[in-house]
């Protein structure tokens, strides 16, 4: 499975600190174009519409990558989602990670969640993840899974994006068996027993988030 990495806009702030450490092909959203070349990370695509950068920046982006996609700014989609499904076009079976999810916005975080929820990507869920510098959110639909604790990261919570029929988490601290969960309702389960987890899941959709102090 080929990763991509999606470097979207935003501050670098709301960047993981060893983000640059991170394996795969690299794309640069709208402003996170430039924060690749200010970073120097080789990033091989640019795409966006760019309608945050000005003339002099989208010269030194045309100029950086060697392939730039510019898209229409009067559309329905967000530069992130257009990054998730050119991608996916490109190579359906891959793995996208997307860093600085949140750029300092609450509505920028919202929609690259929620984003899983659209007909066109949910059978893609399971291959998204979504990183920024205090989560790191993973999507998961019915069956048996094994959640790895990254290192850094202590918490573990699961926010249902469709209702759940039965929830089992037995291997952790705050154990739950065959829970019916509304749509919407958090479970922020606890702290990591050990360094794995197990989550049963019926018929549902669920965003599984590992988050720092």
């Amino acid at each position: 499975m080929k990763t991509f990495n999606l470097l979207v806009g935003g501050t670098s702030k709301n960047l993981p600190d060893d983000w640059q450490e991170y394996r795969g092909e690299w794309i640069g959203v709208d402003r996170g174009a430039l924060n690749l070349l200010k970073a120097d990370k080789q990033g091989s695509i640019a795409l966006g519409d760019f309608d945050s950068v000005d003339s002099k920046e989208l010269d030194q982006i045309e100029a950086g990558f060697k392939e730039v996609v510019k898209l229409n700014p009067i559309k329905d989609d967000t530069d992130t989602e257009s990054g998730v499904q050119f991608v996916l076009e490109r190579d359906p079976k891959a793995h996208i990670r997307v860093f600085g999810i949140s750029g300092g916005r609450l509505d920028h975080l919202l929609a690259n969640v929620l984003m899983v929820l659209q007909d066109r990507f949910r059978m893609y869920a399971e291959q998204i993840e979504l990183i920024d510098r205090q989560n790191n959110i993973t999507f998961y639909n019915s069956g048996k899974h094994t959640i790895d604790k990254i290192e850094g990261y202590k918490y573990l919570s699961f926010i249902p994006l469709t209702q759940i029929d039965a929830l089992t988490l037995d291997d952790e601290k705050y154990q739950l068996h065959n829970e019916m969960v509304p749509n919407a309702r958090a479970f922020v389960s606890n702290e990591f027993i050990g360094n794995k987890a197990t989550v049963y899941l019926s018929n549902g959709l669920v965003a599984v988030i590992q988050s720092k102090d």
